[in-house]
């Protein structure tokens, strides 16, 4: 008996192996990880599981930023909009708290120059918006309008929050408890704040605005919200969601204060403080450009950083990535890392080279999403793969959406999964 037990173990030890050997054969280039030192990827959950962490349905993180005192900041969309920070010094996550009523903080996280943070919200930007049956091929874009317009009719506008770290900070939220964030106001009625950022200085706040695209200001010291106007006269839907109006979705501010974003036509424009204008650089977002007769679709910016030098860097829909040189008004198109859409995020590294996310959401094209890094002394792309780590065996974790990047103050970088149960990335440069 004993030896029949000793011979089916080893049966079943070399079937095991066999498996393995024949799984390990065949496993997918996509499944293994890419970057070299596993050492310098690893994730955190969004708080204590089954204690405060921050709930399912409701922890795709959107926006992320990193204040001066260090501490990285994030907002999730959902169901339920929440905030969260990440403390370096306790390697810890832990949320600060829901938003009640709010779905959504979708790029719209900024610090104010007394170090308030300030929170944009709006509607859930993943979910589908209710689609008239039918219409003519000629009037499809009249109909999609009306839908977009009818989905935000009943919706009062987004709202901006102060809250407070000195005040806050310390104090430890369950699940159900709302962050201690101060209701400033709707900046625009029936629109989303679709994206938010500050002044060097901090003393003001610029947002665009979803469906809309106002562009709007917020001078904190004299609590007054101001209307400055729309950043695009043309309704297309260029993506990155086809059933949404194309509009950008970041800013960035120069070294004198200029605000930039895309606007018409999917040209790079800026906001003056000086002027108090908007104004076109002249300068075109690249994207996928069909010389058709009647087309007239442009591609529009997602995301935005800037290096030590001042110059600034974007990515757009259509998966471009574009530097532009606010002194010289040059602007030069870098390439595209993959043949599928979208540049999700990206950070400029204390090492000079551009982090990004490339890939589209499973709506529009099932494309997991792929790290690159762009070397500007070496121009080209390095494909790092998906972003997987492996910390067997306590987790295992292969990430495949993401929306959102900050570096922190040591150089690290913090990559916000967008997952109906997300977590927090964290990248350590060098990667190889």
């Amino acid at each position: 008996m004993q030896r029949k037990n000793h011979i089916s173990k080893i049966i079943c030890a070399s079937g095991l192996l066999l498996f393995l050997s024949v799984w390990n054969l065949h496993a997918q280039d996509w499944a293994k990880p890419w970057i070299i030192n596993q050492q310098r990827v690893d994730l955190r959950n969004l708080g204590y599981p089954d204690v405060n962490e921050v709930p399912a349905f409701n922890s795709a993180i959107t926006s992320l930023i990193t204040s001066r005192d260090g501490m990285i900041y994030g907002g999730t969309t959902g169901e339920e909009s929440y905030l969260f920070l990440f403390n370096p010094m306790t390697n810890k996550v832990r949320h600060l708290g829901k938003i009640p009523g709010e779905e959504s903080i979708h790029h719209a996280l900024a610090e104010g120059s007394s170090g308030n943070i300030y929170i944009g919200t709006g509607r859930n930007m993943f979910e589908k918006i209710e689609l008239s049956p039918g219409g003519y091929w000629d009037k499809i874009d009249e109909v999609l309008w009306g839908d977009i317009k009818n989905h935000f009719k009943d919706y009062p506008g987004g709202h901006l929050y102060r809250y407070n770290p000195d005040k806050s900070n310390a104090k430890v939220k369950l699940p159900d408890m709302s962050a201690e964030a101060e209701d400033l106001g709707i900046p625009v009625a029936n629109n989303s704040i679709y994206a938010l950022t500050s002044s060097p200085d901090g003393s003001v706040l610029y947002g665009v605005t979803y469906p809309d695209g106002r562009f709007f200001s917020y001078e904190i010291n004299e609590k007054r919200f101001k209307d400055i106007g729309a950043i695009d006269d043309k309704i297309v839907y260029h993506g990155p969601e086809r059933y949404w109006r194309s509009l950008c979705r970041d800013l960035i501010c120069d070294n004198k204060g200029n605000v930039y974003f895309s606007g018409t036509n999917g040209e790079l424009m800026f906001y003056s403080p000086e002027s108090e204008t908007i104004r076109s650089t002249g300068q075109k977002i690249p994207g996928d450009y069909y010389p058709a007769q009647f087309y007239r679709d442009y591609a529009v910016a997602e995301n935005f950083d800037s290096d030590t030098s001042g110059l600034i860097y974007g990515g757009s829909s259509d998966g471009y990535l574009f530097v532009y040189n606010p002194e010289q008004n040059e602007l030069r198109n870098l390439g595209k890392p993959r043949s599928d859409r979208r540049l999700r995020c990206l950070t400029v590294g204390d090492d000079g080279k551009v982090y990004l996310i490339a890939g589209e959401r499973p709506l529009t094209n099932s494309v997991a999403c792929k790290l690159y890094v762009y070397k500007p002394d070496n121009p080209g792309f390095q494909d790092y793969g998906m972003i997987i780590v492996d910390r067997s065996p306590d987790y295992y974790r292969r990430g495949e959406q993401f929306d959102s990047m900050t570096k922190g103050k040591d150089g690290t970088i913090y990559i916000g999964e967008s997952e109906y149960r997300s977590s927090l990335f964290i990248l350590i440069p060098p990667l190889r």
